[in-house]
């Protein structure tokens, strides 16, 4: 499964895993070049100690950040991968940064704001291109946050996985099913390989 997925989306994934592991919200994103080549990533550091400033700590805007500009200045080019549906922080951040393509593995039905791209004057007259991959991206994504979700909560359901829950219902039963036995938490101390981890959820199912 891990091995039918592109690299650009294994690499974002891979991005949302480090960022688990460290104690983040499991979102990662990448930027490729008119080629397809890899230029920037970037992962979730919103509960780390060394984020300088961890409210805005988001994946996509530190892909965007990173991106060095003078090296590759054909933005109406590039895609940004984003495992999560951008907040309308990170969709600013992508908008005014002149990116025009993004590519969505999982939908936010509580902070998404793609549909800006609609719904906004001026970012509708952007012509942004935006593809939602959902399927197995999505289920594992949203598995992910609801896992985390869970474990900083101790296992009480909210309203975040309540909202994720009607988009995806076997995301949330996959990772209630998971908590219940901390795999993810094993495989956080083990640093287990992302490509392991992710199969591991799908097989869950």
């Amino acid at each position: 499964m891990w091995n039918s997925i592109s690299k650009e989306w294994q690499a974002a994934f891979e991005q949302g895993w480090e960022a688990f592991i460290n104690g983040s919200i499991p979102i990662g994103a990448v930027i490729t070049d008119e080629n397809g080549d890899i230029i920037s990533a970037g992962r979730n550091r919103l509960f780390e100690k060394n984020s300088l400033n961890c409210k805005i700590a988001h994946a996509e805007t530190e892909a965007i950040q990173n991106l060095d500009t003078s090296k590759y200045p054909n933005l109406y080019a590039y895609t940004l991968y984003a495992c999560m549906e951008p907040c309308p922080m990170c969709m600013g951040t992508f908008v005014m940064s002149n990116l025009r393509k993004l590519r969505v593995a999982a939908r936010d039905s509580y902070c998404g704001a793609v549909h800006y791209c609609n719904d906004d004057p001026y970012i509708a007259s952007k012509k942004i291109t935006v593809d939602f991959e959902l399927g197995i991206l999505e289920t594992v994504q949203l598995a992910m946050q609801t896992y985390f979700e869970l474990r900083l909560r101790n296992g009480e359901i909210n309203h975040i996985i309540n909202i994720f829950e009607k988009d995806n219902p076997e995301a949330v039963k996959i990772a209630k099913s998971l908590y219940a036995e901390k795999r993810l938490d094993r495989h956080t101390a083990d640093k287990t390989p992302f490509n392991c981890v992710f199969d591991e959820i799908l097989n869950a199912r």
